[in-house]
């Protein structure tokens, strides 16, 4: 049986939600809605996967992994836009320890998301009666 493990729709589904709230939230709103974002994300591709459970935490992982790197990539960029060129040891070691804080968020997103799929209501075959 070969089967894909890393499904491409939707980790760039996911990706989509992560930039999008993270636009409307920090940059708009001034709101961090980050770690939510990460979460919910996560919660739609392991939904959205619906193989087994090792696929969604593996596939909630990747998307961590991918839009952590995206978005720590534009706060650095932002903070030594800022004047924080003298910093920048510091804050990468903040932005490090804050990118295993995302990808487990995400890999947790993708087991939940998986989770509540397979308790969804169409899953439930009603036994029969006589």
């Amino acid at each position: 049986m070969n089967m894909e493990i890393i499904k491409r729709n939707p980790l760039i589904i996911g990706i989509a939600i992560i930039l999008s709230l993270y636009v409307i939230g920090d940059m708009l709103t001034g709101v961090s809605l980050l770690l939510p974002a990460f979460l919910l994300a996560g919660i739609v591709v392991g939904f959205m996967v619906n193989e087994d459970l090792k696929t969604g935490a593996i596939n909630g992982a990747i998307l961590g992994l991918i839009s952590s790197v995206i978005i720590n990539v534009i706060l650095i960029t932002m903070m030594y836009l800022q004047g924080y060129g003298n910093y920048i040891g510091s804050i990468l070691l903040f932005n490090v320890i804050y990118l295993v804080i995302e990808i487990v968020i995400c890999a947790f997103g993708g087991v939940l998301g998986f989770l509540i799929h397979s308790e969804t209501l169409e899953d439930v075959e009603e036994p029969d009666s006589p």
